[in-house]
């Protein structure tokens, strides 16, 4: 992920606002956090197909990412050293959660799933790049060139992965419909 260019009063770079958090400077994490929030939710959201478990990976990989600044020896780095921290937390709660005994409450909810789960177990078909474009427009409600920012892409990139990936899930889920 490119670094955000450096000389305008407006937007610091991630490696000006690294090298300022790395000597204290708490709102310039904050500042991190907000620019790569989106991003990193849709990442783990690649992994765990859960927003609430997706928002909780993100949060803790934050948590780790700023305990192990002083660490991160590039700061123009930074975006993507975050989302592979972030990669690897929401690989850890997929384990954890994979080997969590699953409670039966209703067994007709077996045969019946949920809308959403359908929605969501499309969405996990799809590659990850529109798997992220549609949690950031839809799940996150960016529009797509803040996506476009978010990712290092151009807006056309964005119009193009979002309208791939929504043909994409209309085949999977007529298909599903179809199978009934």
């Amino acid at each position: 992920m490119p670094d955000r260019p450096s000389g305008t009063d407006t937007q610091p770079s991630d490696a000006d606002l690294v090298v300022r958090a790395q000597t204290g400077d708490h709102a310039a994490f904050e500042a991190l956090v907000r620019r790569y929030q989106g991003i990193a939710v849709a990442k783990a959201y690649a992994v765990l197909r859960s927003r609430q478990d997706a928002e909780d990976a993100a949060q803790d990989a934050f948590l780790r990412a700023y305990r192990a600044l002083s660490q991160l020896r590039t700061p123009g780095a930074f975006g993507s050293w975050l989302l592979r921290t972030v990669t690897n937390v929401a690989l850890r709660a997929a384990t954890k959660r994979a080997k969590r005994p699953i409670a039966l409450a209703d067994p007709e909810a077996i045969h019946t799933p949920p809308p959403e789960l359908e929605v969501n177990d499309a969405i996990a078909q799809l590659p990850e790049g529109q798997q992220q474009v549609i949690h950031l427009f839809y799940g996150q409600g960016y529009r797509c060139a803040e996506i476009a920012s978010l990712l290092g892409l151009q807006v056309s990139s964005i119009t193009a992965r979002l309208s791939r990936a929504r043909r994409a899930l209309r085949d999977l889920l007529g298909e599903e419909s179809d199978r009934r």
